[in-house]
């Protein structure tokens, strides 16, 4: 009797360690399915965008206003000539400009953005010729230019 009783209760024991390892099991089962699949794939990197960098200035700015080609047409074109010159140590590429356009008293008509694609490197001058904005109003006098930004480019050679 002593032997029977110990033999189910050795079997008792052994059974619940099955079972408890079943479903053990299963739960771990259970959190690896319910974990997502990270996926790492590597990007081409972006150019970084500066707002207004200051090392970017306008040394030379030209404008020349134009009246409407038809006849009884009020809009303007303005031909523009800048020169940008680079005083840090950093190249930039793709610059966008702001143009605001003035009236005779000063104030602010209509503001234009135009982007140069030409690339600048460290200590060299941009020259752009001839820029054309047009659809202007007819009481545009002059204008106001400024760098709204610029994309840090490597620099070339190096």
């Amino acid at each position: 009797m002593i032997r029977k009783s110990m033999f189910l209760g050795l079997t008792l024991v052994l059974v619940v360690a099955l079972v408890y390892l079943v479903i053990r099991g299963r739960q771990a089962e259970k959190e690896q399915a319910g974990k997502p699949v990270e996926i790492i794939q590597k990007s081409k990197s972006t150019p970084t965008r500066e707002l207004g960098p200051p090392d970017l200035e306008i040394v030379d700015s030209g404008i020349r206003l134009q009246e409407g080609g038809k006849e009884g047409d009020q809009a303007r074109t303005a031909h523009h000539q800048i020169a940008i010159r680079n005083n840090g140590h950093s190249a930039y590429g793709e610059i966008q400009l702001r143009f605001s356009y003035l009236d005779r008293g000063g104030k602010v008509l209509v503001a234009r953005t135009h982007s140069i694609t030409q690339g600048i490197q460290a200590g060299e001058t941009l020259r752009v010729a001839d820029i054309a904005i047009g659809d202007l109003p007819a009481a545009a006098a002059g204008s106001r230019t400024e760098i709204a930004s610029a994309d840090l480019a490597p620099a070339q050679g190096r």
